[in-house]
């Protein structure tokens, strides 16, 4: 079986859907630059090859009928998609484009402050970044650089250790006051994040046996979870990297000093193949500092 073979000539679709939306074979003839007889043989042909009629023809002017109202919908959604994929293609004709996968908490908390200082740092770099969540091949996607939240980096790529990642509870200043010991936390409102280590973990390291802690709004994600307890909503157990600024500027305290290792890190990826390029590896360079200073701080 042959695939798409009941998909007609997208010159057709095109002549088709201006038709159907101007009601007229010669206003849609203007939009789409051909003659009027044209566009009417266009549409014979084309509703030979659906095997129904799609036009009610009333002296010069048309009517859709009910097949063709419904193709229309569907041409029109189809052209439409197609218009955005060509548009999505721009980034990548885009010279110095360096396209950076990264999950939407690093981006939001750690990438999009430092931008300035990315562009500074590697003026012919045009940085796309993309936070879909979408698994990140490198043979098969248009990548240049991924920022990932491991264990581990995998195997057969370019790696570079951003930092590791503890935990520790964050609040904003004015709730934070309330606490002066971490027993105080049980008796908190608390803001749960999604993954392997939780509050029972960080209370069982400072020695206090809480068990299981349900109590308190849960979030799937980082950097919503940093912004409730930015507005006094609760008590975070966050990733003091990703609240790295958010503690630097007061916005957060860390109440207490003592973290639990996620047992994960971030990472940034690349390959062989994509830091020839001078504008990516521009990029990886300024990573490479961006890591070096936070070792020596």
């Amino acid at each position: 079986m042959v695939k798409f073979r009941h998909i007609p000539p997208t010159q057709f679709l095109k002549g088709f859907e201006a038709a159907a939306r101007l009601e007229s074979f010669s206003r849609a003839a203007e939009e789409v630059g051909l003659t009027q007889s044209a566009i009417s043989h266009q549409m014979r042909l084309l509703e030979g090859q659906i095997g129904q009629p799609l036009f009610l023809r009333i002296g010069r002017e048309v009517r859709l009928t009910d097949a063709g109202r419904d193709y229309h919908r569907t041409v029109r959604r189809c052209l439409d998609m197609m218009e955005e994929g060509y548009r999505r293609l721009e980034p990548y004709r885009k010279p110095g484009s360096v396209v950076i996968y990264a999950p939407q908490d690093f981006a939001r908390r750690w990438l999009l402050p430092r931008l300035p200082a990315l562009r500074a740092a590697a003026p012919t770099c045009e940085p796309w970044l993309d936070t879909s969540g979408a698994t990140v091949d490198f043979e098969t996607m248009e990548v240049d650089i991924a920022l990932i939240h491991a264990h581990e980096p995998p195997p057969g790529c370019e790696n570079l250790l951003i930092a590791r990642d503890r935990l520790s509870p964050v609040a904003e200043p004015g709730l934070a006051a309330g606490l002066t010991q971490p027993s105080d936390l049980l008796q908190a409102p608390l803001i749960h994040e999604e993954g392997p280590i939780g509050w029972a973990d960080w209370l069982d390291h400072v020695g206090i046996e809480a068990g299981k802690v349900w109590k308190g709004t849960n979030f799937s994600d980082s950097d919503i979870a940093l912004a409730a307890a930015e507005s006094g909503q609760g008590i975070a157990l966050a990733s003091l990297f990703l609240a790295g600024d958010a503690l630097a500027a007061g916005i957060l305290v860390q109440p207490f000093v003592e973290t639990v290792d996620s047992g994960r890190a971030w990472y940034a990826l690349s390959s062989a193949e994509r830091l020839k390029d001078g504008d990516v590896r521009g990029v990886w360079s300024w990573l490479e500092k961006q890591a070096m200073e936070r070792e020596t701080d």
